[in-house]
């Protein structure tokens, strides 16, 4: 092997190297149920409606056209229903469930199924969008 192609060898060896932790950081596009299905969701005149048979377990995390973040919608003990935005009030990350609580990778703060704050930096909670219930459809006021 002469030199130009060793030296060739060596730079695809160290890219490959550096791809792994870059490709291994990025975010997958869901952690959720999306309630998008073969139907797009989108807001129209400031709701999104969402069907409740697209929610697995009560529970999905929801991508629609007028939306700039996710929501995550969650049923309560009481059958009420809740849409919170997940996007961090800290910095502005991006916030994903994990178990029974809400995780903002960038800094570390945790927020309950409430969006409430348990753990900073973070010094507000989680901006919570109002659920009616339509038969069979969610009604999430978003505007």
């Amino acid at each position: 092997m002469d030199r130009r192609h060793f030296l060739l060898a060596g730079c695809k060896a160290c890219a490959a190297l550096a791809a792994v932790p870059a490709l291994a950081s990025l975010e997958s596009c869901s952690t959720g149920k999306s309630a998008a299905g073969s139907t797009a969701l989108a807001v129209e005149n400031g709701v999104l409606s969402v069907p409740v048979a697209s929610l697995s377990n009560g529970v999905g995390m929801i991508s629609a056209k007028g939306l700039d973040d996710k929501l995550y919608i969650s049923k309560g003990a009481d059958g009420t229903y809740k849409a919170l935005v997940l996007h961090c009030p800290h910095k502005g990350g991006p916030v994903k469930p994990s178990g029974d609580k809400l995780i903002c990778n960038w800094h570390g703060s945790v927020f309950d199924m409430d969006g409430k704050v348990t753990k900073g930096p973070a010094q507000e909670g989680l901006k919570v969008y109002p659920v009616e219930v339509a038969g069979d459809v969610l009604k999430v006021r978003v505007a």
